[in-house]
Order: C-alpha cells, then structure tokens, then sequence
C-alpha cells in the first residue's frame, strides 16, 4: 500500500462510499470478493490505496494487493494470492496454522501460476 497513491480529499466519494458499505455489510448475500474495474488511468489503484490505507488506520486490514505496472516483480498475477495468504496468515495464529498444513502438503502452491488453484487451497478452503 501507498498512501502517496490515495485519492485526493473529497474526490470518488460514491465509489468509496460503496465500498465501505460493502465492507461493513453482514449480509450473508453480499459477494466476498469486490471487483473494481475499469480502464487504465480511472483511478482503481487510488482507491484501492485510500480504502486499504482506512482500514489499516483502523485496525481491520490484514491485507492488500496492488499491481504495479511500473514494477515488474509486482506485475506476476502469480504472487497476489500466495501474498495475500502470508498478509492474512501474519494477522491470525489460526489462519497460519491452516496455510502451513495446505502448504506443507502442496508446496507448489507457493510457486505454481495456477491461480485457482491457489485461490481454491489458499483463500476458500482455509
């Protein structure tokens, strides 16, 4: 995360607004996953940056992934769930017991550039 990258005060106020909607929600219906897109130069990464830098301020981010297309080490969709999982797994003893056991099993898991597997093994079933 880089807060240098966060929205400028009182800009993107709908988007952002409906992202912590969606964060707060306790609907059972409501996706787990929040998908933003759009087209290069729109602003996703900004957002990502202003909500993860929120939460982190918080206390409730464990987590946060940004690709960078100016850095290629951060360009390998391969790394985003692999990453996510050690975040997540540095912010609770559990889930580091159960990515340890995954892992331990299926060591590829950290290297493959099958992401649905790791999604699957890393993210869903923990």
């Amino acid at each position: 995360m880089n807060t240098a990258k966060a929205c400028l005060v009182g800009t993107r106020g709908e988007i952002l607004t409906e992202i912590v909607n969606w964060i707060g929600s306790t609907n059972v219906d409501v996706p787990r996953v929040f998908w933003l897109s759009g087209l290069a130069g729109q602003g996703k990464s900004a957002i990502a940056h202003t909500v993860a830098a929120w939460f982190r301020d918080l206390g409730g981010l464990c987590a946060c992934f940004c690709f960078a297309r100016d850095r290629k080490a951060d360009r390998l969709h391969e790394k985003i769930f692999i990453t996510i999982a050690r975040d997540l797994a540095d912010c609770d003893p559990s889930l580091k017991r159960a990515f340890v056991e995954v892992i331990s099993k299926n060591r590829s898991l950290k290297s493959t550039p099958d992401i649905m597997q790791q999604w699957q093994r890393l993210i869903v079933e923990p």
